[in-house]
């Protein structure tokens, strides 16, 4: 391993690019422009920021280097000015566009400024939850609640109402999380927006991002391709919760690899309550543990893990859902898979759905289709080998890898599968095509044991 690139007195000169450029250069080349494009917002201060980072991954290129010395020196201040510089850009988009609408919102609400306006910037399901939060302080059983605020009337104008007034897809245990922080928000700052979870949830991701990695290099692409991937950046901007679920998920994995099964079961267990998406992850989780374990507790590692999950799951879930069982289930699953009661979630986003409905064989968004069979013929022969490849593999990288392909699959033939979403799997596709979870001068250490 060469360290010693510091000693060439012509540095900034010489020809490195025999090798190719920094992975978190090329990545944040294609990224700031995607959010300048996405935002109309900070163009002139991301552009400013840029420049500096370039000229420092030129002068002193990071990519050779299997982790920092230990002294501090040149390299690791480089490093340190390349991470500042990625924060600051973080800090003009997505944190500053999300505190922006944030302050739109407040302002609004105080009669200060256009409502529209204001809530044009913010999802429906942000927006749903707060109602939600203060039907459940009432004692009013939010998956029987109605949702007809005003506000929520402007979004899918198309559809002539919007489903989410009759439906709450979400799971209790994101309530419960978000109830707290309303409670503080309140009495800290007069008010609450659901946005300010998902934003912290943000901040932790990216402070936790860099601990997953040993080199440099890796570590700066990791925060540069997932914090500032569009398909996450924007979703936390409006309000959508995906992020509440990509840190359970890296919390979990951070866990795992330190070989806290239970405590890793837990955490996934909270992400299995408060998002069905989570749910897919639970195979891959469940054959880590597997494979992890010593060959004389393997079974019994993995059954208290899943017991840690259903019990969790059942304490948190059971009682709203033995509350009104048929609202319950209407709202969290037939809803979502087109057989509710009343309107169905509209078929959305990057699926097989849209084909059939442009071509025909699904004559509206809102009418049912048997997405089910595409999910259970394609889906089976995927997950085996998504499974399959984690076992070869035999590490945790591995198992964000494989499962974000298999939920990418599914997705594709689904109901709906929308930017979110897609920002979701890419962000689980970072972690394992990075050598996450692997300790420094050790490579077999992040590897699942036989």
């Amino acid at each position: 391993m060469n360290l010693l690139i510091s000693q060439s007195p012509n540095l900034f000169f010489q020809p490195h690019m025999k090798q190719p450029p920094p992975i978190d250069l090329l990545l944040l080349l294609v990224l700031i422009p995607a959010q300048i494009a996405l935002f109309s917002f900070g163009d002139y201060f991301l552009i400013i920021l840029l420049l500096p980072y370039l000229a420092l991954t030129v002068w002193r290129p990071l990519s050779d280097l299997a982790a920092l010395p230990e002294r501090f020196g040149a390299d690791r201040l480089v490093f340190l000015l390349r991470l500042l510089l990625l924060f600051l850009m973080l800090l003009v988009t997505p944190i500053a566009v999300s505190a922006r609408n944030i302050q739109l919102r407040w302002q609004a609400d105080a009669g200060q400024g256009e409502m529209l306006d204001a809530y044009l910037q913010m999802h429906d399901g942000a927006l749903q939850l707060e109602l939600a939060l203060a039907h459940l302080q009432n004692g009013v059983n939010p998956y029987v609640a109605t949702y007809d605020h005003p506000l929520m009337s402007i979004w899918d104008p198309a559809i002539g109402v919007n489903p989410a007034t009759e439906h709450l897809i979400y799971l209790p245990g994101l309530l419960l999380v978000s109830l707290p922080f309303q409670w503080v928000g309140t009495a800290v700052l007069g008010f609450y927006d659901q946005r300010l979870l998902y934003l912290l949830a943000f901040v932790l991701v990216v402070l936790l991002l860099p601990l997953t990695v040993t080199r440099p290099t890796d570590k700066l692409a990791l925060i540069i391709g997932v914090a500032l991937n569009p398909w996450l950046a924007q979703p936390v901007a409006w309000g959508m919760n995906d992020i509440i679920v990509v840190l359970c998920l890296l919390v979990m994995g951070l866990l795992l690899w330190k070989k806290h099964a239970l405590w890793a079961a837990v955490v996934l267990a909270l992400a299995c309550t408060m998002k069905q998406s989570a749910w897919l992850f639970v195979p891959f989780f469940v054959w880590a543990v597997y494979l992890a374990a010593r060959p004389e507790r393997k079974w019994r590692e993995v059954g208290t893990a899943v017991a840690l999950i259903v019990l969790i799951m059942a304490v948190i879930v059971g009682p709203f859902a033995l509350w009104n069982l048929p609202a319950f289930m209407d709202d969290t699953f037939a809803y979502a898979s087109g057989t509710a009661a009343s309107l169905n979630y509209p078929i959305r986003g990057y699926t097989v759905g849209r084909l059939l409905v442009l071509f025909g064989q699904v004559a509206s968004d809102l009418d049912y289709y048997p997405f089910w069979l595409w999910q259970v013929v394609i889906g089976l022969p995927v997950l085996v080998l998504c499974l399959y490849y984690q076992w070869r593999q035999r590490t945790l990288a591995a198992m964000f890898l494989a499962a974000s392909v298999f939920i990418f699959t599914l997705g594709f033939v689904s109901r709906y599968f929308q930017d979110n979403y897609v920002g979701f799997v890419i962000t689980l596709a970072f972690l394992g095509l990075f050598p996450t979870f692997v300790e420094e001068g050790d490579w077999e250490i992040g590897r699942l044991r036989d």
